[in-house]
């Protein structure tokens, strides 16, 4: 009886502890489960704050992209992603609109890994607007106020006004380096060299101290463009005769004595870190300097070496155009075979007329040999 009794006692003490155990074993998972729900629901807290915030970011991020895109530009840069190189032209009449094509048929053939911006004044005819963003893309046809410059000079400064719209490539500031080119320049070589120089950096012209800008390296800087506005309402043609209290801050007639003499004036003295950089003139050599006898020799046995030509007396678009020397016939001719194609758009731009190449026979030269690109 005893020995049942505590048998009983023993499978009762046994059940009991087992049960024991369960419970705590329960109770161990159920809080394991507990610590596991609270750590989930934390990493939902944490991801779901990540993403709103995200969302605000990326929504700011847009509006700020629509607020750019929707803005009436007053000034070329557009808040577009930073792109390296670019050669830039500014068009503001038909007479310029032809070197457009050219040049941008001339970067297809010579393979010119630059982008090519054109700068427009906001109030040109249309159909001219057109064709440009034909030509170039509509990314890199940009418009500017002519009146934010030329308004700043002075009536009374005798000075041309209208070329200083080509300081708006100073504030291009998307670009590292760019190459300001007239709309009379034919690139007859690959200049993509051209933006190993130090900046700024031009020819000169025969005798002339003053860069010659229709060829041009710059740097684009905010800072300094807005220095060159600033002093635009001071500017006054220098006349030698008359006696000066303060710098007139320009020796000649343009734009491009202006920035010359705004640059020298950053170089306080010769032995100033900041050097001015001259390119050779074979870089962009005057169509006038092409008639003078010491450039003969290179016209005939080495004609290659002139990187561009700068049209300055020689219009190619021009009817009155009459060359009177054989070179210069020939440069007139490269000019002619780099604008095959445009008759294409001439329901847009009036037809070239001209007879120069009639007049010029059998003139030839010798470009450097590139491989042909497509025709814009």
């Amino acid at each position: 009886m005893n020995t049942v009794s505590s048998m009983s006692m023993n499978i009762l003490f046994l059940r009991r502890s087992d049960a024991s155990n369960s419970i705590s074993t329960t109770r161990e998972l159920g809080n394991w489960g507990l610590k596991l729900k609270t750590v989930i629901f934390a990493s939902i807290l944490i991801l779901t704050s990540l993403s709103l915030l995200y969302n605000v970011h990326f929504q700011n991020t847009l509006l700020e992209q629509y607020k750019y895109s929707r803005s009436t530009p007053t000034h070329p840069s557009h808040g577009a992603a930073p792109r390296r190189f670019a050669i830039v032209n500014f068009v503001e009449s038909m007479d310029q609109i032809y070197g457009v094509y050219s040049i941008q048929k001339q970067m297809m053939k010579h393979n010119i890994s630059a982008a090519h911006v054109v700068l427009v004044p906001h109030v040109m005819k249309q159909s001219l607007q057109d064709v440009i963003a034909l030509w170039v893309g509509e990314e890199n046809r940009r418009f500017v106020v002519k009146d934010d410059i030329v308004g700043k000079v002075s009536s009374k400064s005798g000075i041309w006004k209208g070329v200083f719209n080509k300081l708006w490539a100073f504030n291009l500031t998307e670009f590292e380096k760019v190459i300001v080119l007239d709309g009379d320049i034919l690139i007859r070589t690959d200049i993509t060299h051209w933006f190993d120089y130090p900046t700024p950096c031009a020819i000169q012209a025969g005798n002339d101290l003053n860069w010659n800008s229709g060829a041009m390296v710059i740097t684009p800087d905010s800072m300094e463009f807005q220095q060159m506005l600033s002093r635009l309402p001071h500017l006054e043609r220098y006349d030698a005769n008359k006696a000066y209290d303060s710098d007139p801050m320009t020796s000649g007639y343009g734009q491009q004595a202006f920035v010359t003499t705004f640059f020298l004036g950053v170089q306080k003295n010769a032995t100033d870190d900041r050097k001015r950089c001259v390119m050779p003139t074979e870089s962009a050599v005057l169509s006038s300097s092409l008639r003078i006898p010491d450039f003969s020799y290179f016209n005939k046995f080495q004609p290659w070496i002139y990187e561009t030509v700068h049209f300055t007396v020689d219009k190619p678009w021009r009817g009155n155009t009459h060359p009177d020397h054989p070179f210069v016939c020939s440069m007139l001719r490269e000019w002619n075979e780099s604008m095959q194609g445009v008759e294409k758009y001439y329901d847009l731009v009036p037809p070239i007329e001209n007879d120069y190449l009639r007049n010029c026979g059998n003139s030839s030269s010798r470009a450097a040999p590139e491989q042909e690109g497509k025709a814009p």
